[in-house]
């Protein structure tokens, strides 16, 4: 990887966490907010329950691309008053991380195109909008390409932004039909047995902006360094048979790290994971981090922001970047935040982030510690 592009604004919003500080506070006190869906039940006739914003709109294109303006808005309220006027004036390219319709063909109609069209808010100039589909990895892709673009035109802020709204009735029913959706009835002998694994349905937006630059450029405006970030193939999907070992994920994660000490060779300190419920993601993790315990802090955290805003699909990533970036920004602590990410697809990705102006040559390293309440 080439010199790190530096995070200088990220914003998130679900449910419990409607701003990125109150998402982070949601994070870290485990505090999801469910609802019982108000239209859609499973087959025993029971409501599901899921995390959603207030139903004053359907869960159709509409709702999403109002949750894509919100948090690019919160992006730009929560840059410093010289890094938004420097951004102003740059010509800057999208990133638009959405669901894959091929893939997922439950989708609202003209999704992508009503995302697309709401998202050219006056902040921000786009250059260029790329369209990137996939699941719950897809977000680091889309962060490799944007690190990519910005090493080849400097003069540019890339902006990666994630949406989710999967709340509609087909979206729900493919996941209770893949024995995917938590607290779902299903008929056994004679009688239904909720599902107890599985994931919580949510919806939320998530926005990172990005410029490139060394660590010692904007020591005062950066939230964080990307310093690594890479994907890779997983053979064996939720939908196969036999377990999953996690080689995808730990091919990504070590390729990540190795990005990341070319630059400041710290340990990590704190494992975000999209964990959600599901013995495959448990799997996933569990044989990933034992391969790479040597690259952990002896006090090494997981942080699991499903806990809180429960599955963001397409989003989750972006929003574990923007959740990991402002987390460096507030609790400058010189150790690295690897975050984790396994798609239903094969797609598996993994990316450090590390403080800005952190050495590389620095002593103690210290693991992030939730405040005292």
């Amino acid at each position: 990887m080439s010199a790190p592009s530096i995070i200088v604004s990220a914003a998130c919003t679900f449910p419990s966490g409607p701003t990125i500080g109150l998402a982070d506070t949601a994070v870290r006190t485990q505090l999801l907010l469910l609802q019982r869906h108000p239209t859609y039940t499973n087959r025993a006739g029971n409501p599901v329950r899921a995390s959603f914003f207030p139903v004053d709109m359907p869960f159709n294109a509409p709702r999403w691309a109002a949750l894509a303006t919100s948090v690019l808005k919160q992006l730009v309220a929560n840059m410093t008053e010289g890094t938004s006027t420097q951004i102003a004036s740059r010509p800057a390219r999208l990133w638009l991380v959405l669901p894959d319709g091929a893939k997922q063909p439950d989708l609202p109609v003209d999704l992508a195109k009503t995302v697309t069209d709401a998202v050219h808010i006056e902040a921000f100039r786009w250059e260029q909008v790329t369209l990137c589909l996939g699941g719950h990895a897809a977000g680091i892709a889309a962060l490799q390409d944007a690190h990519a673009a910005l090493a080849r035109d400097a003069s540019t802020v890339a902006v990666v932004l994630g949406v989710e709204s999967g709340l509609h009735h087909a979206a729900l029913a493919l996941l209770e039909m893949q024995s995917l959706l938590h607290g779902a009835d299903r008929a056994y002998r004679g009688h239904f047995l909720s599902n107890s694994y599985g994931r919580i349905p949510g919806e939320g937006a998530a926005a990172i902006a990005l410029t490139a630059g060394h660590a010692g450029d904007t020591p005062n405006d950066g939230w964080a360094m990307l310093l690594g970030a890479a994907t890779a193939d997983e053979p064996i999907t939720h939908a196969s048979n036999g377990v999953c070992v996690g080689a995808g994920l730990t091919q990504a994660s070590r390729n990540a790290i190795a990005q990341a000490r070319e630059h400041a060779p710290n340990l990590i300190g704190s494992v975000i994971a999209d964990l959600n419920g599901e013995p495959y993601r448990a799997d996933q993790f569990g044989f990933t981090v034992s391969r790479i315990a040597e690259s952990f802090t002896p006090h090494w955290q997981r942080v699991t922001p499903p806990l809180a805003s429960a599955d963001l699909n397409a989003a989750s990533a972006v929003a574990h970047v923007a959740l990991a970036a402002y987390r460096l920004k507030r609790f400058p602590q010189i150790n690295h935040h690897l975050v984790l990410s396994s798609s239903d697809d094969t797609l598996r990705a993994a990316a450090v982030l590390g403080h800005v102006g952190t050495p590389s040559d620095s002593g103690e390293i210290q693991a992030w510690r939730s405040p005292s309440m």
